[in-house]
């Protein structure tokens, strides 16, 4: 590789980039049939039918704890529902599914807080969709209550809700151990040209723990855009054996960060940042690029820029090298997942053409190596119906979010180099560290806004 020279993605590798994708966007006719399994999949809400109701009646919700945490509910003295949580109460739309989103369409008409049986209501409501807002964070003294191990520090969801008695079932925010924090990944439009410029990506990791922990052999991982084909109802229900696999995640690509043990240390609280080219990208995108030359790992390529004071990455992925000439490029999908994983044997992991034989390989990662995913998609091929409504089963993520192109903050495609998919903060203590929101949803735990490489939002 030669050393420090950044360029933009040629026209001929951007089209090689953009069919491996776009051979999958064969068909808009899906939505129809599945809109229901993606609603019913996810299995967060579960709606208690309601008494008839004149033209305004009373929202009456209950809030409860997901099943996988009804153990530390309990340790806290919580006989049914979650006590003491924060409901914020705001207008939306019924959703429609996959592209739609579940958030207010107006401010908030009301904060309230759930009673000792984690009861809440709003009485004399108009008929409608209702974007509900659910936070309960835990205070040190009921952190300190907690059984040994346990790394819960709060409960979240988000929901739109129709106006009846529901019960929402809120997942737990765990501590976790390494999470992804931010992934910068959208083009930058470079001013009187037409172009994009798409090597200014990176992704970014956190120590989200009071110890130390190592990135030393942590694997990145990229899963395909999943899209149905002709005829209707092929591809997608073909793919459902490993879209759909509990035991682990079929990964396209794979990297392997260096280190073979020790090398690399993450304080609690610090991040660390994986370049797809390790170098000051201002001259090459004057209007977004970033200096990302301190990067802590660079992605590795065979014609790309090489800072030799920046650790390459190892492609340790049965088909090699995302791109070749820069490696992972995490500006380029237009829906995808990304996956940060323990260490693996690749050689022993198991494998399938999943897109036949013209296809590349899968291989999937086991479910008890997997620690994190972040799994987005473009809305506007969503509302074109093309796009498959399960590509990871909610073992690992409860629900997917529109949070590409089509979902920036102003709407103008020329600023989306300006932005980023971050996690969010579930509150900062008293020392300043910053606890991340780990709900396993990304719907729930990331937003879109402005980048901010190395450090936390």
């Amino acid at each position: 590789m030669s050393s420090f020279e950044g360029s933009r993605v040629a026209p001929r590798a951007l089209r090689r980039a953009t069919r491996r994708h776009a051979r999958r966007l064969r068909s808009a006719a899906l939505l129809a049939a599945l809109v229901a399994c993606a609603t019913c999949t996810h299995g967060d809400i579960t709606v208690v039918e309601p008494a008839a109701q004149g033209p305004n009646d009373t929202l009456a919700l209950t809030i409860v704890p997901d099943a996988e945490d009804v153990a530390s509910a309990s340790a806290l003295g919580w006989k049914g529902g979650i006590p003491g949580a924060e409901v914020i109460l705001a207008p939306s739309v019924e959703p429609k599914g996959w592209g739609a989103g579940d958030t207010a369409t107006g401010p908030p008409i009301d904060t309230l807080v759930t009673d000792s049986a984690g009861h809440v209501s709003v009485p004399d409501l108009a008929p409608g969709w209702y974007y509900v807002e659910v936070h309960r964070w835990l205070t040190p003294t009921e952190l300190g209550r907690l059984a040994p191990g346990a790394d819960v520090i709060g409960f979240m969801t988000r929901k739109v809700v129709e106006r009846r008695r529901d019960t929402l079932t809120v997942p737990g925010s765990h501590r976790r151990s390494i999470v992804i924090s931010e992934v910068s990944s959208f083009p930058q439009w470079i001013p009187g040209t037409p172009d994009s410029y798409t090597l200014g990506g990176y992704l970014e990791l956190a120590n989200n723990t009071d110890t130390t922990v190592y990135l030393d052999g942590l694997v990145v991982g990229l899963m395909g855009l999943e899209v149905e084909s002709v005829p209707p109802n092929g591809w997608c229900a073909g793919h459902e054996s490993y879209d759909n696999d509990p035991a682990g995640l079929w990964v396209e690509f794979m990297d392997s960060l260096p280190g073979t043990g020790r090398e690399y240390p993450l304080a609690p609280g610090a991040v660390a940042v994986i370049a797809t080219d390790a170098i000051d990208h201002r001259p090459l995108s004057p209007l977004w690029g970033l200096d990302l030359s301190h990067a802590n790992v660079e992605m590795v390529g065979t014609s790309g820029a090489d800072n030799p004071g920046v650790p390459n990455s190892i492609p340790i992925s049965t088909n090699g090298l995302w791109d070749p000439g820069h490696g992972m490029i995490f500006t380029f999908n237009l829906a995808s997942a990304v996956v940060v994983a323990l260490p693996v044997d690749t050689a022993a992991l198991p494998r399938a053409l999943k897109f036949g034989p013209d296809g590349n390989w899968v291989q999937r990662i086991p479910r008890d190596h997997v620690l994190d995913v972040l799994w987005a998609y473009w809305s506007d091929i969503a509302a074109s119906g093309s796009l498959c409504p399960i590509q990871v089963n909610s073992a690992f993520d409860r629900e997917p979010a529109p949070l590409w192109w089509s979902h920036m903050p102003d709407g103008d495609w020329h600023s989306v180099g300006a932005y980023s998919i971050q996690r969010r903060v579930a509150y900062t203590r008293s020392d300043g560290r910053k606890i991340l929101q780990a709900t396993r949803s990304t719907e729930a735990d990331f937003f879109v806004g402005l980048r901010t490489p190395f450090q936390l939002p």
